[in-house]
């Protein structure tokens, strides 16, 4: 008999200690996905300056991390206003792989607000108009039809802005209107997988489609137009060492963007994921990206 009364007891006390480890292996994975972390890929256009004027320097591989944690915190501060903003719609709209007390979001706005707080004074005003104007996407402009994709776009911009001032890089209008067309072509087709999954706190619905589809496929085209220019122009500062290079840049970028539009009208999934999963993808840029490092 008390055998089986200290068997029942370690039983209890593992069966303990396996959820305790239940809850802090889900808190965990709560704050990773409330602050959505594995979004913080979106962060690397910071860098996309440094490859466009080949000046990558191992030297300052130090300042290229501790700026790459900056603006991903700063991110992620964005993401936590808005997924507690959103939390009820969201909850419609998708699955969760978060959760909390939607009864104490004062609390948590006030949580969000003494951190940033004390991160305001670490940081520049570039990261602050980033805040700002996420503040504002989120209360207005994300209601807006169109105005709701540039201002998505102009958030990745801001990204690649602040790359050039850390980094002392001159942004040039070729750079700047390609790197705009690319994320009005990745919002635009964000909307698109947002009227398939039918979410509920979107300005679009079905009758949008047709014309988000297309302009999806004329801001890739203006992207290949862009960068077909930018190698053309023998005005610029930037000399390409091979001109045939440069043509297999040219194609690539296209089967870059034909592979994403491909690939999005058939599975329909969220851009984040397409990063993470298409293995295609993540080749054909990292040959666009070698390719044209190697031909300045």
């Amino acid at each position: 008999m008390y055998y089986f009364i200290l068997k029942h007891i370690s039983l209890k006390n593992q069966n303990i200690t396996r959820m305790n480890k239940y809850l802090k292996m889900h808190n965990l994975k709560s704050f990773f996905f409330l602050f959505k972390i594995h979004h913080w890929v979106k962060n690397f256009s910071i860098f996309l300056p440094v490859f466009a004027a080949n000046s990558l320097n191992f030297f300052y591989f130090n300042q290229y991390i501790i700026h790459f944690v900056i603006f991903s915190i700063a991110s992620s501060i964005v993401y936590f206003f808005n997924n507690i903003y959103d939390y009820e719609k969201d909850l419609q709209n998708k699955k969760l792989n978060y959760s909390f007390n939607i009864y104490k979001k004062k609390n948590y706005y006030i949580y969000g607000l003494i951190f940033l707080s004390y991160f305001n004074s670490k940081i520049s005003s570039i990261i602050i108009c980033y805040i700002g104007l996420s503040i504002l996407y989120n209360l207005f402009l994300k209601k807006i039809k169109y105005i709701d994709i540039l201002t998505i776009a102009s958030f990745h911009l801001i990204r690649i802005y602040y790359g050039s001032v850390v980094f002392e890089i001159e942004i040039t209008n070729y750079f700047f209107i390609f790197c705009l067309s690319v994320f009005l072509m990745i919002g635009s087709n964000k909307r698109l997988y947002e009227i398939d999954h039918d979410f509920v706190n979107r300005p679009y619905n079905q009758i949008d489609n047709k014309i988000l589809k297309f302009l999806q496929l004329i801001f890739g085209l203006v992207s290949i137009i862009t960068f077909l220019l930018y190698i053309l122009d023998t005005s610029n500062n930037i000399v390409f060492q091979n001109i045939y290079l440069s043509i297999l840049n040219l194609f690539l970028l296209i089967f870059i963007i034909i592979n994403f539009l491909y690939i999005q009208k058939n599975k329909v999934q969220d851009v984040v994921i397409f990063i993470y999963s298409n293995k295609l993808n993540l080749v054909l840029v990292l040959l666009f990206f070698s390719i044209f490092s190697f031909n300045l």
